[in-house]
């Protein structure tokens, strides 16, 4: 039981990091070239889960962020959490 509760808790506390290094990797690079406005706009290319992850990885690359794979999975949880809803 305790492994079980433990196990939870790491997880919980593993997608709550993610999820605020999304944030704070977002607020630092993608809002330097626009405003939330660009994830609600009627005519949005981001159509799915594929197309938000090619679309953060062309913006990391196109800022020259430097972002390891696990970050911009971050900014991609943080994103679809927050404004897309997709299901992965």
């Amino acid at each position: 039981m305790k492994t079980l509760l433990l196990t939870t808790l790491l997880l919980s506390s593993s997608a709550i990091f993610a999820n605020e290094e999304g944030k704070e990797l977002h607020e630092e690079s993608c809002m330097r070239c626009h405003g939330s406005e660009m994830y609600t706009r009627d005519n949005s290319r981001i159509q799915n889960h594929f197309d938000l992850r090619s679309q953060v990885s062309a913006c990391a690359n196109n800022l020259g962020t430097g972002w390891f794979p696990d970050e911009e999975k971050s900014v991609v949880d943080y994103l679809n959490g927050q404004h897309y809803k997709f299901k992965k």
